[in-house]
């Protein structure tokens, strides 16, 4: 059954299913497997029952079976951990872990926690030391405050000039406004959607136009289709 659970600075997705089509996005991601995952980036093939992968990298689900995947915050402590102690520079990587295979009828969001505490030691739920201006829109956006905003929305409510606050919030995070607030509204809708609201309430409070706008976004942003997410949910009811 496709589960989600959303933690400070990461997302864990335990799939229902594996296909997904050609994506990229402003996450990291961490695939755990149950045996060897394999996955072809930029004409590089990694292979582990661990797959790291920086974020902005083209890329589809690895072959292999998923037990569950992490999207991370790209500003979080945690991407610096995974960053300087497995990326070092490569967009892609790969370990082996001794762990048995993972049970994904009965993982729960401790028993996660729980492995990625193991895998990354302890990871902080702060956000890298950033400029405190940028400091406080992230946690503005964080907490939903900003749902369906644009950049320029931001600049005036904290009196910055549009192209000042992007290329600050660029430079401090190293990804663009516009993406982060995206990734928050398709953050949202997903807390809510498992919360059981119906997906048309909670697209739109999340300032998108319609349900369908926020499929096209999901599909775009992961290579998920909501709509075999949500049939996927209900076979399993």
């Amino acid at each position: 059954m496709f589960k989600l659970f959303f933690e400070k600075t990461y997302i864990i997705v335990v799939p229902s299913y594996k296909e997904t089509l050609a994506h990229r996005h402003n996450m990291l991601h961490v695939f755990f497997g149950n045996g060897d995952l394999q996955l072809s980036v930029s004409g590089k093939a990694v292979c582990g029952n661990v797959i790291i992968l920086e974020n902005d990298v083209e890329h589809k689900a690895p072959d292999g079976e998923i037990a569950f995947f992490l999207f991370v915050d790209p500003t979080s402590h945690f991407a610096e951990v995974l960053r300087e102690n497995y990326l070092k520079g490569e967009s892609a990587v790969s370990v082996s872990l001794p762990h048995p295979p993972f049970d994904k009828a009965v993982l729960t969001e401790e028993s996660i926690k729980k492995t990625v505490f193991d895998f990354a030691g302890v990871v902080q739920l702060s956000k890298l030391n950033l400029d405190e201006r940028i400091l406080q829109i992230l946690n503005d956006i964080d907490s939903f405050r900003h749902l369906g905003a644009r950049v320029s929305d931001l600049a005036d409510k904290y009196s910055y000039s549009e192209s000042y606050l992007t290329h600050l919030f660029k430079q401090e995070t190293g990804i663009a406004l516009k993406s982060y607030l995206l990734m928050r509204q398709f953050e949202y809708v997903w807390r809510e959607v498992m919360k059981g609201r119906s997906l048309t309430e909670a697209s739109m409070d999340a300032g998108f136009s319609s349900p369908s706008h926020f499929s096209d976004v999901c599909r775009k942003l992961t290579g998920i289709s909501v709509t075999k997410v949500l049939e996927s949910q209900k076979s399993q009811l």
